[in-house]
């Protein structure tokens, strides 16, 4: 259980590190882990070498010591063979020392200054038939490859040569150190390099965490820095374009709380002038009619009177009631979305001339909230509304299904139809109801589409999520 915190904590603590001092890091452990692997690889190769250069060397110096004393061995002539075996050791630096046996075992001189160490006498036999043997010795002194050559099959002795590896180490240490000094020096270039990269790499990135930091402050005027077309580049464009895209929406936003304010004021002016000018002067025809009523004495006048009175309530009541669907569509709580907007479709035929086609029967058993329900009522309404204004149409389709969990409703008409594009980056206010239908769709999670050409009229494509749905288009 101590390990997963732990380990969360040190990656936290390398996740805040900065990019520049991660590809500093990352470089200099590649290094320094070729840079082992390199001097590890060199130093075996090298001492593999130099071990057996130091035994064939071995090897021929006390072939060579053999074979110019075997006549010594043979007479016993020790104080000549004393001398040639002092002048090879004078010659080669790396013999430590070197030592003659007769064939009953017996030394016959050595270099030795202080007595014969014993224990040589053990070491190192060489087998029958074998022309020397090669052992390695650890002394006081260091390793020590002794190097036995027989004289005469070993019949005659045997000659003893002790050669030292610390010029092997001395020389393979020599390698390691300019190796080491050649990592080191890498290891600076690579570092000064990878900062240098990482300054290149990270100055965009720095520049772009600070545009996003102005633009997710509201600040719309900061662009990214154009950069090379690498992966970099990309994603300054594709935020600038995103940049954009927000400044966009958010000019239309304003734009259309603007206008919500302004219709909400000029509704509200409406509502009032239509209070005072046809429901208050209704109301006040009816007060007078009433007092004349009350004051006539003519039967037949005051039937007629009262008919004419029955009529101007009854308009009055038909304007009153007007007004409040306009306000509120009281058939989504009565009648439910299916039948409202079949109601609405009869009634916007019945005063426009244009025919509307309705195919909703997929939504009859659909049980929506009631703001998806107002949206998508909403919507249509504004379409139908676009149209009537805009498209110069005869004939509107207005289908509904499921597909995918989603409420897909399709609303398409004959008018003369727009470019979408050119229209959709203007900012005339005569769009605005787009950009509404589009914000209110975006409110409950769903997508408002468009499609039309010049002369091919226009579809509109409202697609709303919709929980436990199952598709029927």
């Amino acid at each position: 259980m101590g390990e997963r915190p732990a380990r969360r904590d040190f990656w936290s603590r390398v996740g805040a590190v900065s990019i520049r001092t991660k590809i500093m890091g990352i470089v200099a452990v590649t290094i320094l882990l070729l840079g082992m692997v390199m001097v590890w690889y060199a130093y075996r190769d090298i001492s593999a070498t130099l071990e057996s250069e130091l035994q064939r060397r071995g090897i021929a110096i006390g072939t060579s010591l053999v074979q110019q004393s075997r006549d010594l061995v043979l007479t016993d002539n020790q104080f000549a063979l004393y001398t040639l075996m002092m002048n090879t050791i004078r010659s080669n630096d790396d013999i430590a020392y070197a030592f003659v046996m007769d064939g009953n075992g017996n030394i016959v001189v050595h270099s030795f200054g202080n007595g014969f160490p014993s224990d040589l006498l053990k070491v190192n036999q060489v087998p029958p038939g074998s022309p020397f043997n090669v052992q390695r010795l650890q002394t006081e002194t260091g390793t020590i490859q002794d190097v036995a050559v027989p004289v005469l099959g070993g019949k005659a002795g045997v000659i003893h040569l002790g050669l030292r590896e610390s010029s092997i180490t001395a020389i393979a240490a020599a390698y390691v150190r300019e190796i080491l000094f050649w990592v080191a020096l890498v290891l600076v270039v690579g570092l000064f390099l990878a900062y240098v990269l990482a300054s290149f790499l990270s100055r965009p990135l720095s520049d772009l965490a600070k545009v996003a930091k102005a633009v997710g402050s509201g600040d719309f005027r900061w662009q990214a820095p154009a950069w090379a077309r690498d992966e970099i580049g990309s994603l300054g464009a594709a935020f600038n374009e995103m940049s954009k895209e927000l400044k966009h929406k958010e000019e239309m936003r304003v734009q259309l709380l603007a206008k919500v304010i302004d219709a909400q004021e000029q509704e509200r002016k409406r509502i009032a002038r239509e209070l005072h000018d046809e429901s208050g002067q209704a109301l006040t025809s009816l007060m007078v009619g009433l007092r004349l009523t009350e004051e006539s004495t003519d039967s037949t006048q005051l039937k007629e009177k009262l008919v004419e009175l029955r009529a101007l309530a009854g308009q009055t009541l038909e304007g009153l009631r007007h007004l409040a669907t306009e306000l509120r569509p009281s058939l989504l709580d009565d009648i439910g979305l299916v039948s409202a907007i079949r109601r609405y479709a009869e009634e916007y035929a019945s005063k426009t001339g244009i025919s509307v086609d309705c195919q909703l029967s997929a939504l009859d058993s659909l049980n929506l909230s009631p703001e998806v329900e107002v949206t998508v009522y909403r919507i249509m309404q504004e379409t139908l509304t676009n149209v009537l204004k805009h498209a110069e149409a005869r004939n509107v389709s207005v289908v509904a299904g499921l597909r995918n969990s989603n409420l897909v409703m399709v609303i398409e008409d004959d008018g003369k139809g727009f470019y979408v594009d050119k229209v959709m980056a203007q900012e005339d206010e005569k769009w605005l109801g787009i950009f509404g239908m589009k914000e209110r769709a975006s409110l409950i999670g769903g997508k408002v589409t468009l499609e039309s050409a010049p002369g091919e009229g226009t579809t509109l494509y409202l697609d709303v999520p919709v929980q436990g749905a199952r598709a029927t288009i």
